[in-house]
């Protein structure tokens, strides 16, 4: 019963995730190059939901970190190497979740508050206004890249326990293994390079986005067939008892 209920539950939070994350990113104002900061600045200031669509891909983010820990919760269940990997997969999942928190902070108030003051800074104080909120810009790359490179470090473990598991096929477990590559490679990008568009940027996305559908239907799939199990294996031992105890 409790793996069906933690796949049951992973599989909800992977969904409902993706599908918060993919409406925030719609809502994100993304007319300007993310690296031309003196347009994209002027853009975020005149953008009055930034905070609530920042908040709202936190909380994406959140359901979609702990939709691994919970498939990471099942796995442990498994064989004792898969269920190692599960664990250090877990550990980075949290460290991960802290890292985005930060960042929304950072990225959702911090620089939102910036900018603010940047746009209506009177024309003497303008250059240090512009300097304070390129500063915020520039922590936000760094938290940015570290966030994203332990999400691909997560996704490296909890492929590795796929993979040496019996939960799921074991392609799932390489699928999950290449999509964490391509988000550390997409961490890296971003601290080197700001947030100018990259091929691993987008396989990252791409990788990953799949792979949370199949693995939340997979997920679900395999929480149905624990449940009839479960309640094959009580019909049995039922059906074993004698009539005295029965009754």
């Amino acid at each position: 019963m409790y793996e069906r209920a933690i796949l049951r539950i992973g599989a909800v939070c992977l969904g409902v995730g993706l599908i918060t994350v993919a409406v925030s990113e719609a809502l994100h104002p993304a007319r300007e190059d993310p690296n031309n900061n003196p347009l994209v600045f002027a853009e975020y200031a005149a953008d009055g939901d930034w905070t609530t669509v920042h908040l709202g891909a936190l909380a994406g983010a959140l359901l979609l970190i702990g939709g691994l820990v919970a498939l990471c919760g099942a796995l442990v269940r498994g064989p004792a190497i898969s269920a190692a990997w599960a664990g250090l997969a877990s550990a980075s999942a949290i460290t991960a979740a802290a890292a985005y928190g930060v960042l929304q902070v950072v990225d959702g108030v911090a620089l939102k508050r910036a900018v603010d003051a940047w746009a209506v800074a009177p024309p003497g104080e303008k250059s240090a206004a512009f300097t304070a909120a390129e500063t915020v810009r520039w922590t936000e790359y760094g938290l940015n890249g570290l966030t994203f490179s332990l999400v691909g470090l997560t996704l490296v473990l909890t492929g590795v326990a796929l993979m040496l598991g019996d939960r799921f096929p074991r392609w799932l477990g390489a699928w999950a293994f290449a999509a964490g590559l391509a988000n550390g490679v997409k961490g890296l990008g971003v601290a080197y390079d700001g947030f100018a568009a990259s091929l691993p940027g987008l396989v990252a996305l791409v990788l990953f986005g799949t792979w949370i559908i199949v693995m939340s239907v997979l997920m679900w799939r395999r929480s149905t067939q624990a449940f009839a199990g479960t309640a094959g294996t009580a019909r049995g031992a039922l059906a074993g008892t004698p009539r005295s105890v029965v009754s």
